[in-house]
């Protein structure tokens, strides 16, 4: 199949969502809540996603390269 070796890149898994209402909140909260597992994953490795909800207000998702996935944030 074409393409079926080409290399991909890095892989994020999402280890956190939050939905509406207060789903920024709730991300702050995760964070901080987390921070010490954090503090090792580098800012390139880590995407926090915001978009907007099929009902309204906003979704948050944090996603983490696998390669840098700390022990304990898989969901």
């Amino acid at each position: 199949m074409a393409g079926e070796l080409l290399p991909i890149g890095t892989r994020p898994k999402l280890v956190a969502s939050f939905e509406p209402p207060g789903a920024d909140e709730a991300y702050r909260r995760w964070r901080n809540d987390h921070a010490d597992a954090l503090v090792d994953v580098p800012p390139e490795a880590m995407r926090v996603e915001y978009g907007r909800a099929p009902g309204g207000g906003l979704y948050v998702r944090v996603r983490i390269d696998e390669e840098h996935l700390p022990a304990g944030l898989a969901s």
